[in-house]
């Protein structure tokens, strides 16, 4: 539990305090069982007096272990996830995740509720747990090896057997909803964004028929889910019933008089140990998830650079018939400046999309985000970046207009030619040595645009898409795409000297401008 950091001297305290809280409980009905047994002997009455008074302390003992318990858990809990959650959302702001996405924003809950189970309700009880457990197992052993059989066989049944088996089938549905609601997710953004297309080639019904297809199967694995934690509780119920008619038995001759204590002390037990089965058997998958975002929450070396490589990749988007990428292949060493051209639809933004996913790189998706905060708190991400005093990004970029005090109220506060210059001035107080830009010139004047290639060019490591060709030469390597395909890649030089679509698309661009 390496992702506890400062909280681990609270979570050890809070184990400690949890082992006798639930000692002092189960001692408590012990004391009260043993009472009922003295009852049958007339006990001298300061004997009951004395037994109540220490059941009343035993009860006050379990209280104030309890509170501290649950708030050094809780404290310790909830400093991690605030720490977590706060570097997982600045490292997503830096990777250029689409943080306004419904499916984000529901994984990104999903993840910390699954942290959240995983020490509160996972790890703690199941320490506690096992730790009353063995104390209570050893101890039965003073009254009757019978009853050490009994304790060892269902504690190890209750704490071990069942949570092994039931995790394997919890962790499958889990797998199986996390794939069903993807699917939902990409169904739904397919319908709703592409619906002309759809409603053109008259796939929309079928669409929607696939929709409602995707909500009846998560509904099906909720329902599942549901009746794994009912059969949890049932076999729960049925491990006590066996317990206590055992003890029945077994006691009736030589340890009657101990039998209202034992089965006291034995529901106490159970009541300590039973609830843990069902979180326990969350284990393997909730861990994944702390996995996930432990692992994320760990910057990157930003001064690492790796050559992107891409071997026969073929993508086609989810619920579609079409190969966006077809079987391509691309080496980009580290020191290269590599150019993507070729018509609209092509393939250019999927392929950008591929290489982020395998970089340390600053980038300019196609689709640019900006937050309804401060210019500055976009340009910096919230701080993540920083932006030096002595740095005048927006006059130099024509942006005089705007302060870094003033709010951008929403994404369409800015112009397309506004939000690639502040993505720039983004990339520049970032300061990758690599840059993936898609269309970086956009809605950018004649002398904006020489200033953003003067930028672009001096990277040491450049990956463009791009249908300004004004700067072709300058780059060392070309690829030209067409329907999913690198169809002409090479040096620039060389591949301008012969015909080809480069040759004859950057021709006709200069006979255009």
């Amino acid at each position: 539990m390496t992702f506890l950091k400062s909280e681990k001297l609270h979570v050890f305290y809070s184990i400690i305090l949890g082992i006798i809280g639930g000692l002092v409980g189960t001692a408590i009905f012990g004391l009260s069982g043993y009472m009922i047994s003295l009852s049958f002997f007339e006990p001298p009455f300061f004997l009951i007096i004395l037994i109540i008074a220490m059941i009343k302390m035993f009860g006050l003992t379990k209280g104030v272990s309890k509170y501290l318990e649950r708030l050094l858990s809780h404290d310790a809990t909830f400093k991690m996830i605030g720490r977590l959650r706060r570097d997982y959302f600045k490292n997503s702001l830096a990777s250029f995740q689409d943080t306004h996405s419904v499916r984000y924003i529901q994984k990104l809950t999903s993840y910390f509720d699954d942290i959240e189970d995983y020490y509160v309700r996972i790890i703690y009880p199941y320490i506690v747990a096992a730790f009353i457990a063995l104390i209570l197992t050893m101890l039965s052993l003073i009254v009757d090896p019978v009853l050490l059989l009994i304790t060892l066989s269902t504690s190890l049944f209750i704490l071990v057997l069942m949570p092994l088996v039931m995790s394997k089938v919890s962790n499958k549905l889990k797998t199986t909803r996390q794939m069903n609601e993807d699917k939902l997710f990409d169904q739904l953004y397919h319908y709703i964004f592409d619906y002309v297309n759809l409603f053109v080639v008259k796939e929309d019904i079928k669409t929607k028929d696939n929709i409602k297809d995707s909500y009846k199967a998560i509904t099906l694995n909720e329902n599942k889910e549901a009746k794994l934690d009912l059969v949890i509780e049932v076999i729960g119920l049925l491990v006590q019933l066996l317990a206590m008619i055992g003890i029945l038995y077994f006691f009736r001759d030589e340890h009657a008089i101990l039998i209202p204590m034992i089965i006291l002390l034995l529901m106490s037990y159970f009541e300590t140990i039973i609830p843990v089965v069902k979180p326990a058997s969350r284990y393997f998958s909730v861990r994944q998830s702390v996995q996930d975002i432990s692992d994320y929450t760990v910057m990157e070396d930003k001064n690492k650079q790796t050559d992107l490589n891409l071997e026969h990749i073929t993508f086609r988007y989810p619920n579609t018939k079409k190969d966006v990428l077809k079987d391509i292949s691309i080496h980009i060493p580290t020191g290269e400046k590599h150019a993507l051209i070729g018509s609209s639809g092509s393939g250019k933004t999927t392929l950008l999309n591929q290489l982020i996913k395998i970089s340390d790189a600053g980038v300019m998706p196609q689709y640019l985000d900006f937050y309804n905060a401060t210019v500055e708190e976009n340009l910096t991400m919230f701080g993540h970046f920083n932006l030096k005093d002595d740095q005048n990004y927006l006059q130099d970029f024509d942006l005089e207009h705007f302060s870094l005090d003033d709010y951008i109220t929403s994404n369409e506060y800015l112009s397309l030619g506004e939000k690639k210059r502040m993505q720039v001035i983004r990339l520049l107080i970032e300061d990758k040595d690599t840059w993936i830009l898609d269309e970086p010139t956009a809605s950018l004047n004649t002398r904006l645009k020489e200033m953003v290639w003067d930028i672009l060019l001096e990277r040491n490591t450049l990956i463009v898409a791009t249908h300004d060709l004004s700067h072709l030469e300058e780059f060392d390597v070309v690829h030209y795409m067409e329907n999913g395909e690198i169809v002409e890649s090479g040096p620039v030089n060389q591949i301008l000297s012969q015909n080809g679509p480069t040759k004859e698309a950057y021709e006709r661009y200069k006979d255009i401008i």
